[in-house]
């Protein structure tokens, strides 16, 4: 009878903790195989035969259709660079500039899925073919409730969001994870009190 009731809590214990992990590596984006740089991170394989089951469930959990390995890559940052989450309550400064690609996007979504809208109703998204940029080739996006000079992302509401940096047609993929590329960074410049 001790045998069985010892085998019954080591099973208990070994489903627990794998459910928790598994739930755990869903629940905060933590794929396998991701690139990270700064705040954000993406998943290379989402889209192709060569996902891992943490990175399928992630997907299926969000209810996303990723981008295919030749279509481009998705960045999510859910944090700014000094690691504190993203509240809409606060502004922000995204700036610096982007891997190499045919044509980017820029959005910001809340946690449920659904895309912020800005004040009048619009959307919270902006794209590279629309940028004012520095002679360089970088750029400077405020994301704000408050009206800001140049390139500016219109948010209302409160709570917290997610940025999703879409690159189409990049050179970025799986064969680069050694060496993380170059993204812009996010500051945040003050919050509502």
């Amino acid at each position: 009878m001790r045998t069985i009731i010892s085998i019954l809590a080591i099973v208990v214990i070994g489903l627990t903790l794998g459910a928790t992990s598994a739930w755990y590596l869903i629940r905060n984006h933590h794929g396998i195989g991701g690139i990270e740089s700064g705040p954000w991170t993406a998943w290379p394989f989402a889209g192709g035969s060569e996902a891992d089951p943490y990175t399928m469930a992630m997907v299926a959990r969000e209810g996303t259709i990723p981008l295919g390995a030749t279509e481009g890559l998705a960045f999510e940052a859910n944090s700014d660079s000094q690691d504190l989450p993203l509240d809409l309550s606060c502004d922000y400064r995204i700036s610096g500039l982007t891997p190499p690609a045919k044509l980017w996007t820029l959005a910001l979504y809340q946690p449920g899925g659904e895309i912020v809208r800005s004040r009048d109703g619009g959307i919270a998204a902006i794209h590279s073919g629309e940028l004012v940029r520095f002679a360089d080739g970088s750029f400077r996006i405020h994301i704000s409730a408050t009206p800001k000079s140049g390139n500016w992302l219109s948010v209302g509401g409160s709570g917290r969001f997610y940025i999703v940096l879409r690159a189409y047609d990049t050179p970025v993929s799986s064969s680069s994870r050694s060496v993380a590329p170059r993204m812009p960074r996010i500051v945040q410049q003050g919050c509502a009190s």
